[in-house]
């Protein structure tokens, strides 16, 4: 594959879309093709998508507020000469997929939330503008896919479900050193529960944050941790400590990079989302045999059985989250028995090559003419907008 495919995202945190988008840039180079990062918000990845040796260039530091978003894309399409750009997340798409439109760029939309918003008439109208005619919108899940054509995102003829895969080789837990989880404060012979993911309102980490002031009084020595940054984390630390969460008992660790490495360090992983797609942590947890109690949104359901590979609950009942941890930290031959479930159903089901075999084929048939250029960088750069 010599193709030229501009990705266009929100940030470079560190979060399933982004991690997803790693796996790609690496997929295209090794088929001889070529990437470009366009991005919003900085974070940890821009290093590592740098050590790939792919250019990147920030669009905006103010996001949709600043109309230039959209002149720095055209221009980036312009000089860089894509055949293909794919947008992932919904400031992304909207700017993207408008600058593509008005380039005559062949454009793909993945999308990877059951967003609420698209609820609203308003919102969905403006995405809908943004984003007419782009020549492929997939869902990571079926339920997303559903979601999007319910709501009148695009039609459900048009669009594609390509699941999210995990590489096995990768995330193996006989194959990976546990994390050392005393540098972030957890005594020795804690038992360790924890939540990954942005901290914004999708995650609900008040549902957590109850969760764990309820198991603090059932499990002695249980410790929490709350994994990931975002604007939210002065309020999570602040609902914390009101509902008597010491910093000794619940734990904001920001970023880890090293994700193999904690899902092999903790008890059980616990997801208390509000909406999902698929999430990542979800696959890659149960590719690292994690115990998983999780609320029962999106595609999860699809992917975890209660009772078979982990524990399902409904979302929003902090309640019904501590009563499934809580089993799970009871019984470990029985959390061992659902994690090595887990591990053989993402083995039979979400592979990272067949994802990426059929994303690829998408962009074969979706190639277009590139529009002219002034020039081609020959090296990896990092743009910042004046």
């Amino acid at each position: 594959m010599s193709k030229r495919i501009l990705y266009v995202i929100d940030s470079l945190k560190i979060g399933g879309a982004e991690m997803l988008l790693l796996g790609l840039l690496d997929a295209v180079r090794a088929r001889g093709g070529e990437a470009h990062v366009a991005y919003f918000t900085p974070g940890p990845l821009e290093a590592r998508v740098a050590e790939r040796g792919v250019g990147m260039t920030r669009l905006s530091t103010k996001g949709l507020r600043d109309p230039r978003a959209l002149t720095r894309c055209l221009r980036l399409i312009r000089d860089w000469r894509p055949d293909i750009l794919h947008s992932h997340l919904v400031k992304s798409d909207l700017v993207g997929q408008m600058a593509a439109r008005l380039s005559g760029v062949p454009r793909i939309i993945t999308l990877h939330n059951t967003d609420p918003w698209r609820e609203k008439k308003a919102m969905s109208l403006i995405y809908r503008a943004a984003t007419a005619g782009a020549d492929a919108c997939i869902g990571v899940s079926e339920r997303v896919t559903d979601h999007v054509a319910r709501t009148g995102g695009f039609r459900r003829s048009a669009m594609e479900t390509i699941v999210n895969g995990i590489d096995l080789d990768h995330f193996d837990r006989d194959r990976t050193e546990p994390l050392d989880l005393a540098a972030y404060g957890v005594h020795p012979g804690a038992k360790v529960v924890a939540v990954v993911g942005s901290l914004t309102p999708q995650k609900d980490h008040e549902t957590f944050l109850r969760c764990a002031a309820t198991l603090a009084q059932r499990v002695p020595g249980a410790v929490f941790l709350v994994v990931g940054e975002g604007d939210l984390a002065p309020q999570i630390e602040a609902q914390a400590r009101a509902l008597g969460l010491g910093p000794e008992r619940l734990i904001l660790t920001g970023a880890i990079s090293r994700m193999r490495g904690l899902l092999a360090a903790i008890d059980v992983l616990a997801i208390s989302s509000a909406w999902e797609g698929l999430p990542m942590v979800l696959l890659e947890g149960m590719a690292m045999q994690c115990a998983i109690a999780s609320t029962a949104v999106g595609g999860i359901p699809d992917v975890l059985e209660d009772g078979i590979s982990g524990r399902l609950v409904p979302p929003g009942d902090p309640e019904a989250l501590a009563q499934a941890v809580a089993q799970l930290l009871a019984d470990p031959g029985a959390a061992a028995r659902l994690g090595e479930a887990a591990r053989g159903t993402v083995a039979a089901r979400f592979s990272a090559e067949v994802m990426r075999q059929r994303i690829f084929a998408l962009y074969d048939t979706k190639q277009g003419p590139r529009p002219g250029a002034r020039h081609r960088p020959g090296e990896p750069r990092l743009d910042s907008p004046n």
